[in-house]
């Protein structure tokens, strides 16, 4: 009789929950990982399985922030590792790989250091890391990325080399004499030499090898050449022996130094290849969930299972390539069910079914994310158990009835209260009379011992359980009566009908046997069966329907929202018109300005006060002729209809603000902007409409070619030119003195500063010179001193 451990491992296998591991395996960058993979350990508690499956979260959330993990394929240096341990010196590609490792060590702690915040669980495990700097740096130090040593690696071995070079290069220069004699010219078979055991060698004609003293090493397969060495190489030849294995013994040292002190760091190179592995195959799990189209789900120790759009895994993995599409279902039960029955007829989907909820229960143990719909809940069950499929076994003269029966006695005696049982037709292969009686007796006894219980099963009398006992609900797989074929959707709350006459008609059964058995069904069984069949159908139409005015009230809403968009849209268009129709009029306008400038430029060689107030009048008058059609442009209002408390614009500050008095028959009226009240002119305001989007003080006007430079403080207009070039100070000036002009200011300040006195007396010469100017003088001393100009408007 099978123990505990058989048991869950019969489960497991009935689950091909090695199938599942091996595709994760497969997602996987070294051995070390796969190796991980397949031997996944099942949490024993809900605490440690919510820990693994954070983990997976905190996985698949840096895997699809763009930068990805950073883990590449690194090899399986345990062996390695125990060599060094046992002082076996490590071979210079050894020690190339402990490198490398101790690279990806680097790099994982931090990355992980980077994200702490947004990945503590993985933070946490690679905190027990040494990436081992000093090891890394003696290696790298001493052996290229190649594998090789560095002539580098020690002083010795630097001289050593140099010295075997040149004795080389001496030995290459008396082979180059050698060949160009005359003496060898009809010896050697042709120009060349070579090297035969390490040592330098000249091609002879055999014939001829008794003129050549020295030393034979080698003959041609042909037996037509003699590779001799000249009897003149031979103390060089023992000069190079002597320094190459002089040059190797230096390597062997530099390679038993670098293993001792690799071996000195053997248990943190393990901990450190055992938490690559683990790494590994935690982004493996990110992988195959991605794959999946896995979700993180809740995991409760209460039982309820609420599974979304649930999908068997491997057979999601099944139809990648092909794209078939999978029926997803939903799987539910809640604290109070004991026992689901799954019924319906076969090659629906019901052991599918069984399926899914066992390997969600093992991959939620083994923090793995579930191919189902965000929001989903799996319970936490501590054992998983299964008979599913022919348990018949003739090596111990067992029947499948005996076996079935063998499995359910130790499972009975073997299995912890809580654990999940799935049974694919408990109790068949006997008669059925006697068969179902002993199922119902056995799902009751397991209901009593608090296991949850998923079964499938075609006995009536099980289907009618949930109807006089508590905790027993049921389930059945739907078959479309109009087509005779199953959908494979899962429907909670209703039994199903075998239908095993329709599959087999629909299978090619001859019509008479299919009459005769009609004929020979129960009737009153044969009604319930059609009943089902009936209410099925009804179930499977008002699914339909259901979803047919989901589909419309999502149509409806999808309507709904495009009409507001596009409302949004038309005004948002309206909105950006009257803006492009205000910019082209201020543009206008500014146009307009630009001419009267022109006019005031001329002016400066006729300083006649009468030619100055016709253009400022002539400016004046432009001014309001385009505030009025900057007014019609839709947002804003015209003077004439302006109140005190309404908002305005002074639009030649591009400013807003609120009107203090009422603008009727006045030139002039105070606005206040921020925490400054100013008088301005009535021609430069204009009204904002409710809700009008003006822009503040800070602001640039649309349109406008600089941002005024001017702070207009109480009755009077101040210029600040500290800092500017001469060119840029008079620019300035000359903006000021026609605003100030046009607003009807009669003082204006130039804030100069001190410095060299230059600019001070280029903006005093042009003030003597200017048409608007009726006189100026340095500031008091309470008002700056010589660092401002205070000039009087005519």
């Amino acid at each position: 009789m099978p123990d505990r451990d058989q048991l869950l491992a019969k489960a497991r296998q009935a689950l091909q929950w090695d199938a599942l591991l091996e595709a994760l395996a497969g997602r996987t960058v070294s051995s070390l990982g796969a190796e991980r993979c397949r031997s996944l350990p099942l949490a024993g508690t809900i605490e440690e399985a919510r820990s693994l499956l954070r983990e997976t979260a905190e996985m698949a959330a840096m895997e699809s922030s763009g930068e990805g993990f950073p883990l590449s394929n690194f090899p399986d240096l345990r062996p390695v590792v125990e060599r060094a341990a046992k002082g076996a010196p490590l071979q210079t590609v050894d020690c190339r790989d402990l490198s490398v490792v101790l690279g990806l060590v680097g790099d994982v702690v931090r990355y992980l250091h980077r994200r702490k915040d947004e990945a503590p669980a993985l933070s946490a495990i690679a905190a027990d890391m040494d990436d081992l700097p000093q090891l890394k740096r003696a290696i790298d130090r001493c052996v290229d990325q190649e594998g090789n040593i560095r002539e580098s690696a020690t002083p010795e071995l630097r001289d050593l080399l140099h010295q075997a070079n040149a004795y080389k290069q001496k030995i290459r220069a008396k082979l180059d004499a050698i060949l160009g004699s005359s003496r060898f010219a009809d010896l050697l078979q042709e120009q060349y030499f070579a090297q035969r055991e390490n040592r330098y060698v000249v091609p002879v004609k055999a014939e001829r090898k008794s003129e050549v003293p020295g030393i034979v090493h080698d003959v041609s397969a042909s037996g037509a050449t003699v590779f001799i060495e000249p009897r003149e190489l031979v103390d060089l030849n023992n000069q190079i022996k002597e320094a190459d294995l002089a040059v190797e013994r230096e390597v062997r040292r530099i390679l038993q130094d670098l293993t001792g002190q690799a071996a000195g760091h053997a248990d943190a190179l393990r901990e450190d290849l055992g938490l690559l592995g683990t790494f590994d195959c935690l982004r493996a799990k990110a992988s195959l969930a991605h794959l999946l189209g896995a979700s993180d789900p809740a995991v409760n120790a209460n039982g309820h299972i609420r599974l979304m759009q649930a999908r068997h895994p491997l057979l999601v993995l099944s139809r990648l390539q092909t794209q078939e599409h999978i029926v997803a279902n939903d799987i539910e039960l809640s604290e109070s069910v004991r026992v689901l029955i799954i019924s319906g007829p076969n090659t629906g989907g019901k052991t599918v079914t069984l399926k899914i909820v066992g390997l969600f229960a093992l991959m939620a143990r083994a923090g793995l994310q579930l191919p189902c719909a965000p929001g989903s809940d799996m319970a936490f069950f501590p054992e998983v158990y299964a008979d599913i499929g022919d348990a018949q076994d003739l090596t111990k003269d067992l029947s499948s009835f005996s076996a079935h029966m063998t499995d359910m006695i130790a499972l009975l005696r073997e299995a912890k209260p809580g654990s999940l049982v799935l049974l694919d037709e408990p109790v068949t292969s006997t008669d059925p009379a006697e068969g179902a009686a002993l199922a119902e007796a056995l799902l009751v006894r397991l209901a009593e011992r608090r296991f949850t219980v998923v079964a499938t099963t075609h006995y009536n009398s099980l289907k009618a359980l949930t109807q006089v006992r508590s905790g027993f609900a049921n389930a059945s797989v739907e078959f479309n009566i109009a087509t005779l074929s199953p959908t494979y959707r899962l429907i909670l709350g209703m039994p199903g009908g075998s239908s095993a006459i329709d599959i087999a008609g629909r299978l090619g059964m001859d019509g008479d046997i299919l009459d005769e058995a009609v004929r020979l069904v129960d009737r009153k069984e044969r009604a319930v069966e059609q009943l089902m069949e009936s209410l099925q159908e009804m179930r499977r139409t008002l699914d339909e329907d259901a979803r047919r005015i989901a589909a419309l009230l999502a149509e409806a809403e999808s309507s709904a929202r495009m009409q507001k968009a596009l409302a949004d849209q038309q005004a948002e268009t309206e909105k950006e018109t009257r803006k492009t129709a205000r910019k082209k009029i201020t543009e206008e306008l500014l146009k307009a300005r630009v001419e009267v400038q022109a006019v005031l430029d001329e002016l400066k060689t006729d300083r006649k006060l009468v030619k100055a107030r016709e253009a400022r009048e002539r400016l004046a008058a432009i001014e309001g002729a385009m505030q009025s059609q900057l007014a019609q442009a839709g947002d804003y209002r015209p003077v004439s209809e302006l109140k005190t408390g309404d908002r305005v614009e002074v639009t030649n500050l591009g400013a807003a603000g609120v009107l203090l008095e009422n603008p009727a028959g006045k030139k002039r009226v105070k606005v206040r902007m921020g925490e400054k009240e100013v008088s301005v002119s009535v021609s430069v305001l204009v009204g904002l409409a409710e809700g009008g989007d003006a822009e503040t003080p800070k602001q640039k006007k649309v349109g406008a070619v600089r941002e005024p430079s001017l702070r207009i403080q109480e009755a009077s207009t101040v210029v600040d030119v500290r800092g500017r070039t001469v060119e840029e100070a008079r620019e300035a000036l000359v903006a000021c003195l026609d605003q100030a002009l046009m607003d009807g200011i009669p003082v204006v300040r130039i804030i100069h500063g001190h410095g060299t006195g230059r600019l001070r007396q280029v903006l005093r010469d042009y003030l003597k010179e200017s048409p608007y100017v009726a006189a100026f003088r340095p500031g008091e001393r309470f008002e700056g001193g010589d660092g401002i100009t205070v000039v009087n408007l005519k």
